[in-house]
């Protein structure tokens, strides 16, 4: 039981990890869209006829915002994650028990997918996002590892529960799913040419894996969103190929150039200690090597498609993990002192990086947050009044390690105001962070001014008319005068909001 114990604070210290800033992560973009679709087969019908085939996928996102928990939303997070990772971690060594090298292993994977994900807010801190490109990508983790188990062990059982997952895998998302069926294909190609015979299994997994893919890219909601992208789909085969070379690939590919340095600092390990390379399993490294030919594959073939937002890299970045899998267990099963040592050195510097970038995502999060629960506080004054029409403001994110920490701000002015039972309700951009307006001090500077402050530093000021004379700030002891052009400001609903950094510490007098 003791032995079990350090096994269970890693999986649990991640899967805290990941509910933490999910738990102080608003629903927002096309959260509401798809609660609103529910969860009736006849909505989802529609859905799939008129919009998407990624049934899978919105499914799960319709399902799981039915719930309307944040505890829901959060363990949701936390679990998918941590199962993402674990399947990764366990497919080189073909059983999901726990062995001594997942110490090591696990903790890498993770903390690499923490700081290299290409779009950590919209693959896991969204929960549509999430639903596309974690929950889809979780069942093709699951189904690469039995997969490669059966294949390795020569399984030839027939299990009508991977059948199901092979689908599942199939209907993911339009950059995996024919790399599924095409790996599929090549497993049975494998056998034939290793046995000269085919299992009735292989046989079976391959077809559903097919008919998963035939179900999410044969949707007639694709075709019909296609009918309308005339700018991409008007222009021939070739010229999008090398449009998609020469103007999309390569930034894509960027965004996980973290998990490129960590792939590469494992193959210095192999190219520079003979020992290593004495000992180390060669399927480890040609299997590492294959997945990172498909991972590229993910990303060439998005050329198919008019758009190719960062969170779709998501795909590529599973087998780019998964190489980083399959070469760091054959390193610390080779046998040889440092291949483990220099894995666990990489493993270090991979969790350092995360101990600098978890703090800033916990604190962004926190302040957004906080933000969420102004927005809620304006649409209850806006209800309460009877509008049918009216702003709120947009989410303001504070440094995070990249870009892509922060959750998405697609904002649809209809679908936000059918959620909340108005006819809209637009954002407004806003370049400061309000979030001192939820919890801060209230300072009443008139009958229709007020000043918010707390002692991090945040100065807002919320008025009915435009202030036109300057502000006097006392923080411990000190004034500060701050004239109105000065601050940064927006307009929310005829009301003029502005927003100014001052001093850390107490805020004791603020005055006209």
């Amino acid at each position: 039981m003791l032995k079990l114990l350090p096994k269970a604070a890693i999986l649990l210290l991640a899967f805290f990890a990941i509910f933490l800033i999910e738990w102080l992560t608003p629903i927002h973009s096309d959260d509401y869209r798809y609660y609103l679709l529910g969860i009736s087969p006849e909505s989802h019908l529609h859905h799939y006829m008129t919009w998407s085939g990624r049934i899978i996928a919105d499914y799960a996102s319709s399902l799981i915002l039915y719930t309307q928990s944040q505890i829901i939303y959060s363990v949701a997070a936390g679990f998918s994650t941590v199962a993402f990772c674990y399947f990764i971690v366990k497919t080189p060594s073909g059983t999901l028990s726990w062995t001594k090298v997942d110490y090591i292993l696990f903790p890498l994977i993770f903390f690499t997918y923490w700081i290299s994900n290409p779009n950590l807010g919209q693959t896991t801190f969204w929960i549509v996002g999430a639903a596309n490109y974690l929950w889809t990508n979780l069942f093709v983790a699951a189904w690469l590892f039995y997969i490669y188990r059966i294949t390795t062990q020569n399984i030839k059982t027939i299990n009508p529960l991977i059948a199901l997952l092979s689908f599942m895998a199939g209907c993911s998302n339009e950059s995996v799913s024919p790399f599924v069926s095409l790996l599929s294909v090549l497993t049975i190609a494998y056998e034939l040419w290793r046995t000269k015979s085919v299992s009735v299994n292989k046989i079976i997994y391959s077809i559903s894996a097919i008919l998963g893919s035939c179900v999410l890219i044969l949707s007639p909601g694709n075709f019909i969103r296609a009918s309308g992208k005339d700018f991409w789909y008007g222009k021939s085969i070739f010229e999008r190929i090398f449009i998609h070379l020469t103007e999309r690939v390569h930034n894509h590919l960027a965004l996980i150039w973290i998990g490129y340095v960590v792939l590469f600092l494992l193959v210095l390990l192999v190219i520079f200690n003979k020992q290593i390379r004495t000992k180390i399993e060669k399927s480890y490294l040609v299997t590492a090597a294959l997945v990172v030919c498909i991972g590229l594959g993910t990303s060439l073939i998005m050329f198919a498609s008019p758009s190719y937002p960062d969170r779709v890299m998501n795909g590529t970045f599973m087998f780019f993990l998964l190489a980083i899998a399959f070469l760091a267990h054959g390193l610390l099963t080779s046998g040889v002192r440092a291949g483990v040592i220099g894995t666990a050195a990489v493993t270090v510097l991979c969790g350092i990086t995360f101990l600098w970038s978890y703090p800033m995502m916990y604190n962004a999060y926190e302040k957004t947050a906080r933000q969420e629960v102004v927005r809620q506080k304006v649409i209850s004054q806006q209800l309460a009044a009877g509008k049918q029409a009216f702003t709120i403001p947009d989410y303001y994110f504070v440094k995070l390690q990249n870009s892509g920490g922060h959750f998405g701000f697609f904002h649809d002015p209809a679908v936000y105001g059918d959620y909340y039972g108005v006819q809209t309700i637009v954002r407004k951009k806003v370049k400061f962070d309000y979030s001192v307006v939820a919890d801060g001090q209230q300072h009443t500077l008139a009958n229709d001014i007020v000043a918010y402050s707390n002692t991090e530093g945040d100065l807002a000021v919320i008025s009915a008319t435009p202030l036109a004379s300057a502000i006097t700030v006392t923080v411990d002891g000190t004034k500060k005068i701050i004239h109105p052009e000065k601050m940064r400001q927006v307009e929310i609903n005829q009301q003029f909001w502005y927003y100014a950094p001052i001093d850390k510490g107490e805020v004791t007098v603020i005055s006209l």
